[in-house]
């Protein structure tokens, strides 16, 4: 099992910024544990977060492997340190596509430390849950992993004081409950117990919305009128199927909230000591504003 540490969203952010040339922070976009660390540093008065990896998604989907490779071309020259946890190491022109590992690098000075793993925003076409795209660097080829519902959650990202791009919580909670309507049961076996997939991303849904709530008296609003912009922008035509799907996906997780708070409790919700009820109450409310926004 890999370690978990502790990490300071802001001096982290501070860091990866100054590694990503100028004329490319508009092509980078941070998502996940440390997104969520900065977007609710002031709940706790803290921006720590239990985490390992930062994850950077490339944009725009047609200049994503460019971006790539150019990034971690950069990156290696710079002296970071690739990271295979998953013990692939980089594929030949033979490798197929799938089987290629993605591209984590960690700073010269953290080699056992944290590091940044590469994402792709999705093509257009993209229906396959996740899909990956090949790119090339000095130590061989890597895989570029694109999620299906990655413009969902880096839509409205806005630049942090660095510079750097850091999505908004409510677009990267519409992404995993979109992403989970056929929820994903394959399990992650790095978590105690193997739990699937999807208890941990709607988990983290109901925690964002959670943290929101304890940041502001007008989140409901906020979340409706980002999440109204959001589809209406992406999905103009499938409006109502896609909050359809959305309820789906929260009520997928329904009967393994204990699971899913155990894990949030572990990352994001780690500095704030939520209770189970607490969450359950989050799980309700939130769908609630689903059936009224």
């Amino acid at each position: 099992m890999n370690a978990i540490h502790e990490l300071d969203a802001r001096q982290l952010l501070q860091r990866v910024a100054e590694q990503i040339p100028p004329g490319l922070r508009s092509n980078v976009v941070v998502v996940g544990s440390i997104a969520t660390a900065w977007a609710f540093r002031d709940v706790s008065g803290t921006s720590a977060v239990a985490t390992k990896d930062i994850d950077l998604l490339l944009r725009p989907a047609i200049e994503a492997v460019t971006t790539a490779q150019t990034l971690g071309h950069d990156l290696l020259e710079e002296g970071w340190v690739p990271r295979y946890p998953s013990g692939a190491l980089p594929g030949t022109p033979d490798t197929p596509d799938e089987q290629l590992p993605a591209l984590r690098l960690s700073p010269p000075d953290e080699t056992d430390g944290w590091f940044v793993e590469l994402l792709g925003e999705p093509l257009r076409d993209q229906t396959d849950r996740k899909h990956w795209r090949r790119f090339h660097t000095g130590l061989g080829d890597f895989g570029l992993p694109s999620f299906r519902y990655m413009p969902v959650a880096i839509h409205g990202a806005q630049p942090n004081e660095f510079g750097l791009f850091v999505a908004r919580p409510s677009s990267m909670a519409l992404a995993h409950l979109l992403e989970h309507a056929e929820p994903d049961r394959t399990p992650i076996s790095n978590l105690p117990g193997n739990p699937p997939r999807f208890t941990k991303d709607v988990g983290r849904a109901i925690a964002l919305w959670w943290l929101a709530r304890e940041q502001s008296s007008e989140a409901a609003e906020q979340w409706a009128e980002e999440w109204r912009d959001c589809l209406a922008t992406l999905y103009p035509s499938n409006n109502s199927n896609m909050r359809s799907a959305a309820r789906i996906g929260l009520r997928s997780v329904a009967d393994y909230l204990s699971v899913a708070h155990a894990i949030a409790r572990s990352g994001v919700l780690a500095p704030h000591g939520t209770t189970l009820e607490a969450f359950r109450r989050a799980h309700l409310s939130l769908l609630d504003l689903i059936e009224g926004s």
